[in-house]
């Protein structure tokens, strides 16, 4: 299992790391090279991207299960995406009383 006390220093923010016991077999980088990127005076990989899809947090949890080594560590990431910021101005744009159609009737009435 990753040590979340040893990460390479490279490693972005996020919950996706890897630790320096990392022995440069680049499984994970073949497989998710937008996450994973090589330190070549180390000779180890590094986490250069957080995923955020539901696709790319299953592409990268499938680059942590085939790690031979367990070098690759989750924090808690989670299948589910990250919530969007919600928007104050759009989110009232209908009432929940008020259909689409209803509020464009009432806007075209003078």
């Amino acid at each position: 299992m990753a040590n979340p006390k040893d990460k390479a220093p490279e490693n972005v923010p996020g919950p996706y790391y890897n630790d320096t016991s990392c022995i440069d077999c680049d499984q994970c980088r073949e497989l998710a090279p937008q996450f994973f990127k090589r330190q070549d005076d180390g000779g180890y990989t590094y986490v250069y991207r957080q995923p955020i899809t539901p696709e790319e947090i299953a592409l990268a949890e499938e680059a942590l299960s085939i790690c031979p080594t367990d070098t690759i560590g989750n924090d808690g990431a989670s299948l589910e995406p990250l919530p969007t910021p919600s928007h104050p101005a759009t989110d009232k744009l209908h009432t929940p009383s008020e259909s689409p159609d209803e509020e464009t009737q009432r806007r075209v009435k003078f």
